[in-house]
Formats: C-alpha cells, structure tokens, sequence
C-alpha cells in the first residue's frame, strides 16, 4: 500500500499537478486570547472594576515603532522584508506586544492591523501576529497620573487618575459597514501624540482633537453649522453607540463632576504620551448587571431624565438635590417612562444591557 501511494505522488509531481496538504498552515498565527494574568494591555483581563489591574496595565511601558505618527510600516508573514504583509502599524503611537526577539534582528509582534482605507493592507481591527525588525522599535513609559480607556462594548470612555477611577463619559466609536469596513476603531494601546485641535471633515465639524492614531482622534461630539449656529442634535443622540468614521467622539455636556470633553483636552493637550487602551467587544464579552440598589434620581416636578446624581448640570438648581429611587424600580410607575440623562451617564437598563449581551453572545 506504501509503494503504491508513493508511485502516485511521483507520478503527480512527475505530471505538476498540485498535491493537497492534509493540513494547510495558518497563513497568520493564531493570536493570543487575551486573557492571561500579567501586567501590560495583552495580559490584563477586560474588567474595568478591577481598577489596580486596569491602573497597572495602563502605567506599564508601550513597545511602538520609531518613525512619523502620521505614517505606518507594515508586518511581515516572515521575518523576511520580501514576505507578504499581514498588517499595518502606525508609527510612534500604537502599541505591539513582542512575543519573541530573534539573534538575526528580527521581532514577532502582535497587534490589532491599523488599516485605514489607503493602506497597504486591508485587515481591519484584525488581530494579528507578524515580524518586523528589531532596531525600527522603541519602549516608552507613558506619563503619569492621567490615563484614559475606551470600551467599545459599552461605548464608554473611562478616565484614570492617580490609580482611581475618577469619571466616566459617553463616547461614539467607529460604525462600519459592508462599503466602509474601515470605519472600525482600532482597537489595542495607543500614546495620545499630537493636540490636533479643531478640525472639518466630510462637513462635520470636531473640536479639541488629540491624535493617538493617524487618522483616529478622540475629540468632542462632532456639530454641523447652518445659519451661522451650532448644531449637535444629531450626534448627541448617538452617544453610546457606534456612529463615527473611527475617530472617538466624546461628550460635550459635563458630568456631576464637570467632566466633559473640554475637561479632557485642558487637562491632556500638553500632556502627549499619555496612554489611551481601547478595548475590543470580542464575541463572548457580557455587559455586568447593575446592582438593584444602586441609587438614581429624578425630578417629580416634570423631570423626563434618570440621574447618576442628586445633583446635576441637567437639571436647573431650582429642582436639585433632586428625589432618590433604586435602580430596581427604574421602568415602573413614576419611573416608567424615564429616559437616560446626556449629562451625568447613568447606568444603562436592564433590556439595553440584554440587547448588547445578546449581540455578543457566542453561539
């Protein structure tokens, strides 16, 4: 039977016709799950409670290519410049985690592809494992005491300071599409690197940018002018769910805490390298329940808002400290009909955290 099958494969070779493998190799090794214990972005399970965890991984060093933040190098499939490409990263500012340095000069490193719609790869958000030299790469400790994380799961953006978890905003990441695959944030760490300040695009106009990569900048909720006036409506009402192009649209109106994005660019504009980490909403991730007795408020006096907060920058001092109710009680009787306020972000429903579960849930 041996002699017999090897008469067949030189008899194939002999003719050229193509011998399928039993098993075709990956032509991308599999990636890391994301999930180990460890210090760094790649190690740190995706559990914003755990503020030391979360607070250690985003004070540990970023390894980033050297070069323009406004340019990308590519990963190789080997560690051979003439191997095909698998994915793009831009310079100075997006995190790699290094899985293995070789004595030839060559790195293996593991990243989300930041391919936008020009690049020379078209592996969106994919994450992938490819091969770069060594010497193109360079290890920064980002700067203290502030950090922010994106969690495009809840649509959230979290600021860090001094180890605690000192406010929470509304955000839009990136909404793509079948025609626009590229719309999707890049996920993984980034350095904010450059205060881009206000910029227009597609006739939208963003205000109090910070670069963190290339063409993805975090920056207010977007407005539209006509006669002269502002007008936010439109994007506002978004906020908490994917809308934007891939940048990271956030908040205008302030927190209890007078938190916005105004805060966020006085308070960040001159401090570059400071680290930014944007969580993927993988398949399988789950929204947290809220504790039944978390406190909320309202205005019995015509208020058509749930609050985070007894007082609020929603709600006219005249109404404030505004009446308190459980979170368990939020969608009956007088608090039936009340929706979410754009100020203070408060918790999400019980059947909003159902509908995103269940988009999530693993088959």
């Amino acid at each position: 039977m041996k002699k017999t099958l090897v008469l067949l494969l030189t008899i194939l070779l002999l003719l050229d016709v193509p011998v399928m493998a039993q098993q075709a190799a990956p032509e991308i090794p599999a990636p890391s799950k994301h999930i180990t214990d460890g210090k760094g972005y790649w190690q740190t399970p995706m559990d914003i409670t755990d503020t030391k965890a979360v607070w250690e991984m985003l004070m540990s060093p970023v390894t980033v290519v050297k070069g323009n933040q406004k340019s990308q190098q590519v990963l190789y499939k080997e560690p051979d410049s003439k191997s095909e490409p698998v994915g793009d990263v831009t310079r100075d500012s997006q995190g790699l985690h290094v899985l293995e340095t070789r004595d030839d000069g060559w790195s293996l490193v593991e990243t989300y592809s930041s391919s936008f719609h020009d690049s020379k790869v078209k592996a969106w958000n994919q994450l992938v494992q490819g091969w770069i030299r060594t010497d193109m790469l360079e290890t920064i400790t980002p700067k203290g005491k502030y950090a922010l994380l994106v969690d495009k799961l809840d649509q959230r953006l979290y600021i860090f300071e001094d180890g605690e978890l000192y406010d929470v905003l509304a955000i839009s990441t990136g909404l793509p599409n079948e025609r626009q695959p590229y719309n999707e944030t890049r996920s993984g760490e980034f350095l904010l690197v450059s205060p881009v300040g206000g910029f227009e695009v597609e006739g939208l106009n963003a205000a109090m940018g910070l670069r963190f990569n290339w063409g993805d900048i975090l920056h207010e909720v977007p407005h539209s002018i006509r006669n002269g006036n502002k007008n936010y409506q439109k994007y506002e009402e978004v906020l908490g769910e994917r809308a934007s192009h891939g940048c990271i649209r956030v908040q205008r109106k302030r927190t209890p805490k007078g938190t916005n994005m105004t805060w966020v660019w006085n308070t960040l504009r001159k401090r570059m390298d400071t680290k930014l980490v944007i969580w993927e909403d993988l398949p399988g991730r789950q929204l947290a329940y809220v504790d039944p007795g978390t406190p909320l408020f309202y205005n019995p006096k015509g208020g058509q808002n749930y609050h985070s907060a007894a007082e609020c920058y929603g709600v006219k001092k005249e109404f404030q400290p505004m009446a308190q109710f459980a979170y368990s009680e939020l969608g009956t009787g007088d608090y039936s009909s009340l929706t979410a306020c754009p100020y203070c972000v408060p918790p999400r429903t019980v059947a909003e955290i159902d509908a995103i579960n269940l988009a999530h849930k693993l088959p």
